[in-house]
């Protein structure tokens, strides 16, 4: 569930609201810091999708919320050196990639923590609502599948499904080539739909949560 952010919460004016991202950032590079409005439509622009991303990536909804803050202040501090030789979605995602990454690693106990815990806790599971039970234990079979992948697995399919970017643009973001987030994604593919069937006793098909045909 997306969770809105605490950075801004005025409605922007209808005409800024109406220009392009790369609109924005010019107002933006002229306005900073003394005038906001063309940066809070920015943020509220892009902060859903920078929180999912982050939730993808850390697994915690604080961890998410605190790293999507942090990399839209980033964009505040930052914006001037955007110049505009890719997209400003995809400068943004870089900036989000790299606080991602500088985070995993302090969250990595807290998972390992939290996973134990549900493990511990599905013996006490109400049995009165089975399908609500059966979801549940389809999406944490998922984000377990997600966590047995190596990080740059994980990224990929999380930048590929959850934020809809190109091949392309991932490549951009993750500073490779094309033909090797080519590669690195229908590996990553594989190794989900393996890591996702060695979470069931008996094999089922891959779900479509990430649009993976099984």
């Amino acid at each position: 569930m997306t969770k809105p952010l605490r950075i801004v919460s005025s409605r922007p004016e209808a005409p800024l609201d109406q220009l392009s991202d790369e609109e924005l950032v010019a107002v933006c590079k002229r306005q900073l810091p003394h005038e906001l409005a063309a940066y809070r439509v920015l943020v509220q622009r892009h902060e859903a999708l920078v929180y999912n991303i982050c939730m993808k990536f850390l697994g915690s909804p604080e961890d998410a919320e605190e790293v999507a803050q942090d990399s839209l202040l980033q964009v505040f501090h930052k914006i001037h050196q955007f110049e505009g030789r890719s997209a400003f979605k995809t400068w943004l995602y870089k900036i989000v990639h790299n606080y991602c990454r500088n985070r995993i690693s302090k969250i990595i106990r807290k998972r390992e923590v939290q996973e134990a815990y549900e493990e511990h806790a599905k013996d006490d599971l109400p049995a009165s609502n089975l399908d609500d039970v059966r979801t549940s234990e389809k999406n944490a079979r998922i984000h377990e599948a997600l966590n047995k992948l190596k990080p740059k697995e994980k990224e990929i399919l999380v930048y590929k499904f959850i934020s809809g970017m190109t091949l392309q643009e991932i490549a951009e973001v993750t500073e490779i080539g094309v033909s090797a987030a080519k590669m690195r994604y229908y590996r990553a593919l594989e190794a989900f739909k393996e890591a996702y069937e060695r979470t069931a006793q008996i094999p089922q098909p891959v779900p479509n949560t990430l649009n993976i045909e099984p």
